[in-house]
C-alpha cells in the first residue's frame, strides 16, 4: 500500500491520532490477511494509538460483539472513515451472505458485527468483523479510494442506485452524513 507508506512518513502529531481498520479478517495479527497487521506494519512506529477489531475469536458473532464492546471506548464521530472497494462493490468486508443486511441495516446501537461471506472469497476465505453502516457514515468525512476503470464503473452505478443499490458501496455512499470525497486512479 504505497499510500500508507507515504502517509506514515508525514510529520503529523501522531500521538493524538487513533487508527483502526473499518473491517478485519478473523486471523492472527501477524497473518498477511490481517488489516490491523497491515496498519501496524505501516504506522506502528509513528506513535499513533492503533486499535484492532479482532481478539483471537474465530466465531464471527462473538468477534463482532467483542469489537462492538471495544469501540465503546472510541470517541465518536470519527474524523475520517477511509474506504476501499472490491470489483464486486463490497466495502469494509460487507459482502453477500447471511450477515449482509445486518451490517447495512440492522443491529440497533451496534457499531460492529461479525460477517461470514457466502461464498467465502477465494483470496481471503475467512469470516470477518466490520463496522456497521451507521458506524461507517457517522464520521466528519468519508473518503473512498478506487483503482481502475472497472471499479470506477461499479462505483458510479452503485452511486446512481443509491440506497436501493444491492451493492454495499452504493448503500454506504448514499447514507453518508458528512463530506464525501472519492479518489479514483487508472
Amino acid at each position: 500500500m504505497p499510500i500508507f507508506a507515504e502517509l506514515a512518513r508525514r510529520e503529523l502529531d501522531w500521538p493524538l491520532l487513533t487508527l483502526l481498520p473499518t473491517d478485519d479478517r478473523l486471523v492472527p495479527l501477524g497473518d498477511p490477511l490481517s488489516n490491523a497487521g497491515l496498519i501496524r506494519a505501516h504506522f506502528g512506529g509513528t506513535g499513533a494509538r492503533l486499535l484492532t477489531l479482532v481478539d483471537g475469536s474465530t466465531d464471527a458473532d462473538e468477534a463482532g460483539r467483542s469489537a462492538d464492546e471495544k469501540l465503546r471506548a472510541v470517541r465518536w464521530p470519527l474524523d475520517l472513515v477511509w474506504l476501499g472497494m472490491g470489483k464486486d462493490g463490497h466495502t469494509a468486508s460487507i459482502l453477500p451472505g447471511p450477515d449482509f443486511d445486518a451490517a447495512l441495516d440492522g443491529l440497533p446501537g451496534r457499531r460492529a458485527c461479525g460477517v461470514t461471506p457466502d461464498p467465502l472469497p477465494a483470496e481471503a476465505p475467512v469470516a470477518r468483523v466490520t463496522l456497521t453502516l451507521p458506524a461507517l457514515v457517522e464520521t466528519r468525512s468519508l473518503m473512498l479510494t478506487i483503482n481502475g476503470e472497472e471499479k470506477r464503473a461499479v462505483a458510479e452505478q452503485a452511486t446512481e442506485e443509491g440506497r436501493s443499490s444491492k451493492l454495499a458501496i452504493g448503500r454506504v455512499l448514499a447514507s453518508a452524513r458528512g463530506p464525501l470525497t472519492i479518489y479514483s486512479s487508472r
